[in-house]
């Protein structure tokens, strides 16, 4: 059965996809329910949902931002962001263990990404765990060179996609 991506609905369904989350990642990285809501009540174009029938099977989700990377903790709690902000953070790419393999991580970070085109954004950042960086590259983001480990005790590397050319004056 093919997923069918589309923005979270309800409270409910956030509920859903927290505890999707919290399969996914362990306690000290996931994110709190809480954080799930404001994130989507906030920044509802940017909470993005993979449903086969009635089962949530995916999600990505981010906020907007100014900030130059993502490692502000506050973007990682209950707040952050900036609703006007030029750039995406991608907070949550996590696909049901029983999907992953198949290619449905990509086309939600695909979606996300499209979202923050169309939305005129000029970046989409996200940090990754060492071992996600060469899958990260493969969906067309590049390290910065910038590693954190303020969140969760794990070594995060900082990761940027450019959607916009930066045009000099003149």
């Amino acid at each position: 059965m093919t997923a069918v991506i589309r923005p979270a609905r309800s409270e409910e369904e956030i509920r859903l996809a927290h505890r999707l989350e919290a399969a996914c990642y362990s306690p000290e990285l996931a994110a709190s329910p809480e954080a799930f809501l404001y994130r989507w009540r906030t920044y509802p174009d940017y909470f993005l949902t993979a449903w086969e029938g009635e089962r949530l099977v995916g999600l990505a989700c981010g906020v907007r931002t100014d900030a130059e990377d993502c490692s502000d903790v506050g973007i990682k709690k209950l707040h952050g962001g900036s609703q006007d902000g030029r750039k995406l953070c991608v907070l949550s790419v996590a696909v049901d263990e029983s999907r992953r393999g198949g290619g449905l991580g990509a086309k939600l970070l695909a979606a996300i990404v499209e979202r923050a085109k169309r939305g005129g954004l000029a970046e989409v950042l996200l940090m990754c765990q060492s071992g996600l960086v060469r899958w990260y590259e493969a969906n067309g983001f590049r390290p910065t060179g910038l590693i954190h480990d303020e969140h969760g005790g794990v070594e995060w590397h900082d990761m940027i996609m450019k959607l916009t050319e930066e045009r000099l004056p003149g």
